[in-house]
């Protein structure tokens, strides 16, 4: 892919992993969009960007109206007003659809929302964030969603192209309920686009079976002595996270001798793995994988398969990324007042409380630790003590100049 579009020396091979980095497409889910509409829909983007097609609309123009206001001239400010009368809280719509992980809520949620509130809930499930993420941006607004978890990560993308709402924060009392930290989280500062719903953290899976020892590290990820079983995630800031912790490096680093430093330190790997694996999940239970960089909540997963019930997990002991899925309103959505009430419900307490408890994460819901499982509140993989905490980062959207360093050295690795 290196010839030039118009002449304009562009090279097409960088704009479409740029493409995909900035929109956080992977290969699958570009292949994905190939196969439903076709190479020339699915790549328009890219040849516009190349082009230098028009810019897109700021998300929060496009999504929320800016209130008008008059101030009152001195000739009228002394005028007796009456005292208005607070602004009644809208009306829910009748339905409301949603799209979530398969298994990721509580047994009981679902009924006990349609319950209270007369509610009829469309509950459709995606198996993979791949999946998720081409179906919400198959039209730019959602795909016909009112609401979707989204990872962290993909907040500022999602808001910046307009995929996701504004949330109006004053229909979501229970916001109050979360720790924190988690009121003002670096994706999203003040929760302007998403609340978040279960956080988890990236290390290493490993199959005792086939791995002899304790893991602790991020070095152990080197062994030599598990050539070809070896597995790092395909997504390169968790990647080049992970190497930058063995040097000491913060993650979300900018700098370019760090990044060069890092990239050194991964090619020292690549021959080591037996690929850059975007189904974590399948691969080890299948076996090609003894032992892989992971998130912990993909290790649940693991666990649910006989053959890897026994799978282990750790936070590496250098530290490791902390992430969250988040709730977030589409910018398509038809029914917005009911997809609030759902974010609002699931900020209850004992609601919170009541989805930990059946599928095993732990939530940012500070309210809710008084109700969750205590054997899930001891497990160290799920709520690290504090000391553990504290080392955790998140990752940052990165942007322009800074996306680029990332996408060109990520190339020269993968290539």
């Amino acid at each position: 892919m290196s010839d030039r579009h118009d002449g304009s020396g562009i090279d097409l091979e960088r704009e479409l992993a740029h493409h995909m980095a900035e929109h956080r497409i992977s290969r699958r889910m570009l292949l994905e969009q190939i196969a439903k509409v076709g190479a020339f829909a699915a790549l328009a983007p890219i040849i516009a960007a190349c082009a230098g097609g028009a810019a897109s609309a700021s998300p929060s123009a496009a999504t929320t109206a800016a209130p008008s206001s008059t101030a009152p001239s001195a000739s009228t400010a002394a005028v007796a007003t009456a005292t208005p009368e607070p602004t009644p809280v809208p009306s829910p719509e009748s339905d409301l659809f949603i799209y979530n992980w398969d298994g990721y809520i509580g047994e009981n949620t679902v009924k006990d929302f349609e319950a209270k509130y007369g509610i009829k809930v469309k509950y459709d499930k995606f198996p993979d964030a791949s999946t998720q993420i081409t179906k919400i941006r198959s039209d730019g607004k959602g795909g016909g969603y009112d609401l979707t978890y989204p990872g962290s990560t993909d907040v500022a993308p999602l808001a910046r192209d307009g995929v996701v709402a504004a949330l109006d924060l004053s229909l979501i009392p229970n916001i109050k309920n979360l720790g924190p930290t988690w009121q003002d989280p670096g994706y999203d500062p003040g929760n302007k686009f998403s609340v978040p719903n279960y956080w988890w953290t990236t290390g290493i899976a490993w199959n005792p079976k086939k791995v002899k020892g304790d893991i602790t590290s991020w070095a152990n990820l080197w062994d030599e002595a598990y050539k070809g079983k070896l597995g790092m995630l395909s997504d390169q800031q968790e990647v080049f996270s992970a190497g930058g912790f063995r040097l000491g490096y913060k993650p979300n680093t900018t700098d370019d001798a760090e990044l060069d430093a890092i990239l050194a330190l991964l090619k020292t790997q690549k021959p080591l793995l037996r690929d850059y694996t975007e189904d974590d999940i399948g691969d080890f239970i299948g076996g090609q994988l003894w032992m892989t960089q992971a998130w912990s909540g993909d290790w649940v997963q693991m666990t649910y398969d006989d053959a890897t019930k026994d799978a282990r997990y750790v936070i590496p002991s250098e530290g490791a990324i902390r992430g969250s899925d988040v709730m977030v309103v589409l910018s398509g959505a038809q029914h917005p007042i009911a997809a609030h009430l759902w974010i609002d419900f699931n900020l209850d307490a004992e609601v919170s409380a009541g989805n930990s408890n059946y599928i095993g994460y732990m939530g940012p819901n500070l309210a809710a630790q008084q109700f969750i499982d205590p054997t899930i509140l001891a497990n160290p993989n799920l709520n690290p003590d504090k000391g553990v905490y504290d080392a955790l980062a998140e990752l940052v959207s990165l942007e322009g100049a800074d996306l680029d360093k990332y996408t060109k050295r990520w190339l020269e690795l993968t290539s």
